[in-house]
């Protein structure tokens, strides 16, 4: 591919060209002016000439005589050679010739075809050939006292001598049009340097590659980014910023506009004035709320405007609950990676009992179990059943410890579970951890064990239902206190599941008999997620 002229090369070649397509328009005119202008004067000259010699009393009495003098043809060689014409010829009515530049030629007939006018007593220029060659001759009648032409004059220089004035004068010109071009080229090489070191060395077409690596950058962060000049005015605001200020409830043009006008809380002209910078501050927006950090910035030492980035406050508080709900998979982890260990246990002191027998029946029971765990419809069924990815990694890791357990875990659902704000995820979370946890303390003793786990999304309200085949609970245990099959302190997973259902507007009930098993049902009105109907305050 052909590399494209510098910046510095395009200037001067642009500017060269401007200057001398100017000077050779300006030539050319000039020229011609000049010629114009040369002819003009050498012609006013001769005619001037022609008209000061009429009036000459020495003329007039020569002509009057009829015969020339020595006086006159000196004087009037005089005026010739001082005036460098090529000839003055006074003559008579009879075309007799008084005066001549060539003394020989004295007394003789005046040649040349354009002489009559002047014997009818007007005066005039014109170009012909005579007998000195071809030559611009002005034509004056010599009139007497008594106002009777008695003769004329003719003066003459040769069209050699105009063309060689003219070409001289063209010649000025060209050395001036030299000289300006020069000069052009001079003043472009300059500006174009200067130019060049504007732009800090860089070509037009680097510069438009970084406006458009910068404006890819903008719009490729998630976070919404805006930032002003020392006016205060809104300079760069990418998607991000533009949907949130959309959201708030911003009408109108944003980009060129004053910041204080479209986001007067975030005081980005404070920053400016101060200037000083702040971090992870809660800035509102009508309805809505971000973390935002705002900077001045510098250059040269000098503040020339200001940037902040910001996330909505809803979308952070979303990856705290996230971060939450992968903490309680990663302990879900290290409890499994517990038990792993202890079955190690248990099979070294088999191997150092030569308990042989019992040690291939326990590795037996193990591998079903893994193959089990390996077959389990859980993670597929979880998928379909719940959108958000981290509830439904959190169910996966509850439900499959279950089976590993011994315990078969059974799903059914209508319309699966959307996806929702975090702080309804983290309530979720402890609901069903809580009940699961339940169900699998009350099943350890069971022959059978089994769990039936119903989900769905009906009319705007999530239902979530627990059935299990465990040992159940009496009316009075139920009514008492929430209950448990083991002894101590062990009712308040319980209460802090039916304390997050409450807390959401929602319903927490228990249906058991003693010997029939467990219903838990638990029912919590559903919103979509980026609403803020649940601020993350209430789950405190």
């Amino acid at each position: 591919m052909k590399k494209p002229l510098s910046l510095k090369t395009q200037t001067m070649l642009l500017t060269s060209a401007i200057v001398l397509g100017a000077l050779l328009f300006f030539g050319v005119f000039n020229a011609i002016h000049q010629a114009s202008l040369t002819r003009e004067h050498l012609e006013d000259k001769v005619r001037i000439s022609a008209s000061h010699l009429r009036d000459n009393p020495l003329v007039i009495q020569a002509l009057e005589s009829g015969h020339t003098n020595d006086e006159l043809i000196e004087m009037v060689e005089t005026i010739r050679t001082e005036n460098n014409l090529r000839y003055i010829v006074i003559m008579d009515m009879d075309l007799i010739r008084f005066t001549h530049p060539v003394s020989d030629r004295i007394g003789g007939t005046f040649v040349g075809d354009d002489m009559d006018p002047v014997f009818e007593g007007l005066s005039y220029t014109s170009q012909s050939i005579g007998s000195l060659g071809p030559s611009v001759r002005a034509f004056e009648p010599v009139l007497n006292r008594d106002d009777t032409q008695i003769g004329a004059v003719s003066v003459g220089i040769s069209t050699e001598a105009i063309e060689d004035a003219t070409s001289q004068a063209q010649t000025i010109s060209a050395w001036w049009a030299a000289g300006s071009l020069a000069l052009g080229l001079i003043g472009a090489y300059l500006l174009a340097g200067r130019i060049k070191s504007t732009l800090r060395g860089l070509e037009p077409g680097e510069i438009a590659r970084i406006v458009q690596e910068r404006e890819a950058m903008l719009e490729a962060v998630s976070e919404g980014i805006v930032a002003i000049n020392e006016n205060g005015q809104l300079i760069a605001v990418n998607n991000a910023a533009k949907q949130f200020l959309l959201d708030a409830g911003h009408t109108g043009p944003i980009e060129g506009e004053n910041a204080a006008s479209v986001w007067p809380e975030l005081h980005l002209h404070h920053v400016v004035a101060t200037p000083k910078s702040h971090y992870d501050e809660v800035v509102k927006r009508g309805h809505l709320e971000a973390v935002a950090t705002s900077v001045p910035i510098f250059i040269e030492g000098n503040c020339i405007g200001a940037l902040a980035t910001f996330k909505e406050k809803s979308q952070l508080d979303d990856i705290v609950k996230r971060m939450n709900g992968m903490e309680t998979y990663a302990q879900s982890l290290r409890s499994e990676t517990h038990e792993f260990m202890n079955k190690l246990h248990i099979i070294s002191a088999m191997v150092e009992t030569d308990s042989y027998d019992e040690l291939s029946d326990y590795i037996e029971t193990l591998s079903l179990r893994y193959q089990a765990k390996k077959e389990s419809q859980l993670p597929q069924d979880i998928n379909r059943l719940v959108e958000d990815a981290s509830l439904a990694q959190f169910l996966a890791s509850k439900t499959v410890h279950m089976e590993t357990e011994g315990v078969h875990v059974i799903f059914q659902s209508g319309t699966p579970w959307p996806k929702m704000p975090a702080a309804l995820i983290d309530a979720w979370t402890t609901i069903i951890g809580n009940t699961l946890n339940n169900s699998l303390e009350a099943l350890q003793n069971q022959q059978e064990k089994r769990v039936l786990i119903t989900m769905k999304h009906v009319g705007g309200v999530l239902r979530y239902v627990l059935e299990d085949n465990g040992p159940g609970f009496s009316q009075h245990q139920i009514g008492s206190k929430f209950p448990t099959t083991k002894e101590g302190d062990h009712g308040y997973g319980l209460s802090n599941a039916r304390e997050k259902a409450e807390q959401f507007n929602g319903t927490f009930h228990i249906l058991s008999k003693e010997g029939e098993g467990t219903i838990v049902t638990v029912h919590m009105p559903y919103q979509k997620k980026g609403d803020d109907k649940y601020d993350s305050s209430r789950n405190d």
